[in-house]
């Protein structure tokens, strides 16, 4: 086999339990590949996992091969996909945070602005809390994104401040990373 670096994805979701973490990152390190970019959290009472492995074609095989035990062995669903590594692009990296009262259709009408400028939300995490006094459900979504070089930034401001008084949301858009 080459020796070539491969990339792999790999998502697993399944009943939460400790040592889950341990064990996907074992087999992979068993593998002689390396875990590069993770996503873990408990949505509900499931684990849910998104890595890239990276390693040589080999290793990255082995990854993939083992997956199916791993999928038997844990009770979790698994699935990999190849995909090459990232190439360079021309943005602009910003962090866009909204709360507001939680309803339906906050992260539609947040994407939908963001959408219709080319914006790509690189990483996007959402939670929903208590107000401390009142117990109102709050969302909070948090985003990181990637701005083409060539997007007019005060349209950007423009739209973000009108969908924050449209929706009755707080709005912070700004430089990141």
């Amino acid at each position: 086999m080459s020796s070539a670096k491969s990339h792999l994805v790999l998502t697993a979701v399944g009943p939460d339990r400790p040592g889950l973490v341990n064990r996907i990152s074992g087999l992979i390190h068993e593998a002689g590949a390396n875990l590069e970019d993770s996503r873990m959290a408990i949505l509900g009472g499931e684990f849910a996992l998104l890595v890239l492995v990276s390693g040589a074609d080999a290793e990255v095989l082995r990854v993939e091969q083992e997956s199916g035990r791993l999928e038997a062995e844990l009770g979790l669903r698994v699935m990999t996909k190849r995909t090459q590594s990232e190439a360079p692009r021309n943005f602009l990296p910003y962090a866009i945070r909204v709360t507001g009262v939680d309803r339906p259709g906050i992260v539609r009408a947040v994407a939908a602005v963001l959408a219709r400028r080319g914006i790509n939300v690189a990483s996007l995490e959402s939670r929903l809390g208590n107000a401390p006094d009142s117990g109102t459900p709050l969302f909070t979504l948090e985003a990181e994104l990637e701005v083409p070089s060539e997007a007019s930034l005060s349209e950007l401001r423009q739209a973000v401040g009108e969908l924050a008084n449209e929706e009755n949301l707080d709005v912070v858009l700004e430089s990141g990373r």
